[in-house]
């Protein structure tokens, strides 16, 4: 034991500093981030299926309609989700989205 009642060789943790972890970085500063609302679209694509969708004929390329609204949904969304990320302003400006577990909470 260290005079100061820790284990020897061990060294001290440092303190934590009290400044902000994304001090420095690009942020938006209030920007508008509405293109996020096309992320709804794969959502409506595949909650209306059933509603919309749902019956055998008529057949497209060979497949039951219920499958190939499945499947342009599926192409669709990964669609959306690049549209929605070119255009996003937070991407564009390379800015920092802080998440919970930067704001230094319990460790």
């Amino acid at each position: 034991m260290s005079p100061q009642g820790e284990p020897a060789g061990r060294s001290p943790e440092p303190e934590p500093h009290e400044s902000d972890p994304l001090e420095g970085l690009p942020t938006l500063g209030g920007a508008s981030r509405r293109s996020l609302w096309i992320l709804l679209v794969p959502v409506v694509l595949y909650a209306a299926a059933p509603l919309v969708a749902n019956r055998i004929e008529p057949r497209v390329l060979g497949v039951p309609f219920l499958l190939a609204w499945v499947i342009a949904a599926t192409v669709i969304s990964p669609v959306a989700i690049w549209l929605v990320a070119r255009l996003d302003p937070a991407y564009r400006t390379g800015a920092v989205e802080p998440v919970p577990a930067d704001e230094g909470g319990a460790r």
